[in-house]
Order: structure tokens, then C-alpha cells, then sequence
């Protein structure tokens, strides 16, 4: 064979050990420049970075020329500078590529691992080969390289990476063919990762569906609350006569109460995850009935009281919504009584007790939720209102002002301090 075909390995060592300064600060160089990028979307993610030994390096080059003898094709090593970006979720990883392909020049993109069947145990990561910034390559003369390689990973595909290059790549003898059942132990773990990812993924997503229908909730009865019983700020005041005949309809023992109908149910299985974001979704929908139906199935299990006091606080805003204060009552009562560190249930305790003009009962509430919880911005108004509707100016200031400490920005309560001061004539 002809001697040409072997490579000087001194003469290629020195001219690595020459360049490799280059390598870091591009590397270091480039590597910011991806953080940077990745940064502008929701992400939480870790780089990690490194320039190829020269050892590896050599023992690929080999590789690879042997690989030319027999197939005649000269294949680049494109990995001396590599970074890693390593994210959670599996959605991640397909947001940091978009993300990468629009920043930069992207030459190519492998998805490693999508050609294994269930019997095998390679790791599972999107390669990309980006090319170097112009303006990088121009700061380093002797920089013989156009193109970096950036992994994307989640953190299991990582750690089963870092696992498997231990264990198989660096003693590829290790692990015979004839080594059966090791090899199924293997695949059997790889298998069990990529289980773990998809079903993060699958959490992740069911949190994000029930935190929007939440949101919504909150929402939605805080809007409904101001058009029952206004802010009190200057111009909500002047609606005050449009809510005496919903004074007159709650007083005492003629609280308007709105018949459910006992509504059937599609047929669900009784995952109190789904139950519940059903009823959301159903609330969301106005179709309170159906909402109600949901919680009340949720409530008929065996459920933990925190769970108790959630289904309860929810169907009680659906009985809000419905002008049904008396059940609203119960439910936001029962909540507190469930989980009595619960802010959020006495803070709606003190809403329906005002709306029904209870406002000892009201303060108390509201009281009670700014002991839990102090920065309660919704209940420390709330609280200045119903000072407000007992006349009590001073009261009402100081809660108001109180609010503006934790949201100094809200516009509702700076006209309402407007409001309070024009009646104690300041």
C-alpha cells in the first residue's frame, strides 16, 4: 500500500497543538453567541462545549480513511469544535433548533436515533452543522475550520449519552454480539428514557392545558365580580344603581338560588386529572351545568383536601357565575374548612359575602386570607372596598395604599385611592 495513504501523526499533532488556541476562543467565541440566541426564547437550558483532543481527533481520522479505502469517499470530521445545548423537554429541543436555524447557517441536520428499532440502544439527539460567523473566522487567520457541530438534547438523552459512550464507544470489544442479554438490558433502558421523555412531554403539556383554564377562571370572575358589585372607583360608582335589584334578590333569607339540572355526563373515566380539566374546559365554555356535574363526580371520590378545596373553590365560581351565591357560599366555606391555609378560598369567601352585603363577614374573610398571605393584591383591594362601603375612609386608604405597595402600577387602585381621598376631602 502506498506509504501517502498513512498520515504524519507528528506532523499533524504539531500543526493541532499550533491551531488549537484558535479552536478555544472561536469555540469560546461562538459558543456565547448560541447562548445569547437561545436565550431569546422561553427555554431552560445548559451549554457545554468543548474542542476535540487531538487523540480523538486521530483516532476518528483513522476511522474515517479506512472507511475511504473500501467506499472511496472522503468524509470531513466536522466535530473539533462541539457544543451541547441540553433542555427538559422534548419540545425543547425541537424550539432550540428552530431557533438555531434561523440565527445562523445551518449546512446540515441529523436526527440521531430515529432509525433504531426497539431492539437497539443508540442515544436519541438532533446534530446540527452550523457554519462559523463570518466575523469570528475573520478574527482567527489560521482557523481551519468552516463549520462547528451543535448537539440538542434533553437531559435524559444526555445522561443516557454520556452513559452509553462509556460503556459502548470508548470499549466497543466490550459488548459482543453473542452478549445477548445484555444487550436487551440495554435497549431496555434506552427504551425506558425515551418512555420518560415522552411522558414529561405529556405532563408538561396537561399542566400547560390546565394553567390556561385556570387562568381563565380568574379571570372571568374577576370581571364578573366588577359588573356585579363595581371597584368603587370614580366611574364604577356611577353603576351602583344598576345593581339594586341584585341587592334586593340576595338579602337575607331570599338569596337567589338557580336550580342545576342534573345534567348527564359524557362518559369519562374517573381520572380526577381529566375530570377536572373537563370541568375547566366545560366552565370555560359557560356551559356551567355540565362544569358543576364534573366537579360534583370529583368531590364524590376520595380526594385529598387540597384537591377538595380546589374542586370546591371552582364549582363555587360556577355557582357565582350563575347568581347562585347561597351554593357559591357553601363551597367557598366547605374550601376553608378543607384547607384552611388556603388564601384563596377565604379570599373568595370575603367576595360573595360582600356581594351579599355581609361585610363583617366579608372583612373577617378577607382578613384572614392577607394573614396567609399579606401580597394578596386582589384580596388587600377587596379588604379597601368593603372599609369603603362601611364608610370607613381611613380603613379603606390605608388597604388601598397597602395594594399599591404590591402592584404600585394598578390603575384600578390608583383611582381608587382618587375616590377615597375626594370623600375624606384631602
Amino acid at each position: 500500500m502506498n506509504r501517502q495513504f498513512y498520515p504524519d501523526r507528528q506532523q499533524l499533532q504539531e500543526r493541532y497543538a499550533h491551531v488549537l488556541p484558535s479552536y478555544i476562543s472561536a469555540l469560546e467565541m461562538f459558543q456565547a453567541r448560541l447562548r445569547a440566541e437561545v436565550c431569546e426564547i422561553d427555554v431552560h437550558f445548559t451549554i457545554k462545549y468543548r474542542v476535540k483532543t487531538f487523540a480523538s481527533y486521530y483516532a476518528k481520522l483513522l476511522k474515517r480513511k479506512a472507511g475511504e479505502r473500501h467506499t472511496g469517499e472522503a468524509i470531513p470530521i466536522h466535530d473539533v469544535l462541539g457544543t451541547r445545548i441540553v433542555c427538559p423537554f422534548l419540545e425543547d429541543v425541537g424550539a432550540v433548533e428552530e431557533c438555531l436555524r434561523n440565527a445562523f447557517v445551518v449546512h446540515e441536520v441529523e436526527h440521531k436515533g430515529s432509525e433504531h428499532t426497539f431492539r437497539e440502544f443508540g442515544y436519541s439527539s438532533t446534530h446540527l452543522l452550523i457554519e462559523i460567523p463570518r466575523d469570528i473566522d475573520e478574527q482567527f487567520p489560521d482557523l481551519d475550520l468552516k463549520v462547528a457541530e451543535v448537539q440538542i438534547r434533553t437531559f435524559l438523552q444526555d445522561a443516557w449519552a454520556e452513559v452509553e459512550h462509556e460503556l459502548i464507544y470508548k470499549n466497543s470489544n466490550s459488548i459482543t454480539p453473542l452478549d445477548e442479554p445484555l444487550r436487551r438490558k440495554l435497549a431496555a433502558l434506552n427504551a425506558n428514557l425515551s418512555l420518560s421523555d415522552d411522558i414529561f412531554q405529556e405532563i408538561r403539556d396537561y399542566q400547560r392545558r390546565l394553567h390556561t383554564e385556570l387562568n381563565k377562571r380568574r379571570y372571568s370572575f374577576t370581571a364578573q365580580l366588577d359588573d356585579i358589585k363595581p371597584g368603587l372607583t370614580a366611574a364604577a360608582a356611577m353603576k351602583k344603581k344598576k345593581i339594586a335589584a341584585v341587592k334586593e334578590s340576595v338579602k337575607d333569607d331570599t338569596v337567589k338560588t338557580v336550580e342545576v339540572p342534573d345534567t348527564p355526563l359524557p362518559n369519562t373515566h374517573n381520572n380526577k386529572d381529566q375530570l377536572l380539566l373537563n370541568a375547566l374546559n366545560a366552565h370555560n365554555e359557560k356551559n356551567f351545568p355540565l362544569a358543576i356535574g364534573y366537579y360534583t363526580r370529583i368531590l364524590e371520590q376520595d380526594t385529598p383536601p387540597y384537591i377538595k378545596a380546589l374542586v370546591l373553590l371552582h364549582r363555587g365560581k360556577a355557582y357565582f357565575t350563575q347568581s347562585n351565591y347561597c351554593e357559591a357560599l357553601k363551597d367557598f366555606q366547605a374550601a376553608t374548612e378543607s384547607e384552611p391555609t388556603n388564601n384563596r378560598a377565604f379570599y373568595h369567601l370575603g367576595i360573595v359575602n360582600r356581594i351579599l352585603d355581609d361585610n363583617h363577614a366579608a372583612m373577617k374573610a378577607l382578613q384572614t386570607c392577607i394573614e396567609i398571605n399579606p401580597f394578596h393584591i386582589d384580596a388587600l383591594f377587596a379588604l379597601g372596598r368593603v372599609y369603603f362601603d362601611m364608610g370607613d375612609y381611613t380603613g379603606a386608604l390605608e388597604y388601598c395604599e397597602k395594594a399599591l405597595l404590591v402592584e404600585p402600577d394598578s390603575g384600578s387602585a390608583k383611582e381608587f385611592r382618587k375616590l377615597v381621598m375626594s370623600r375624606m376631602k384631602m
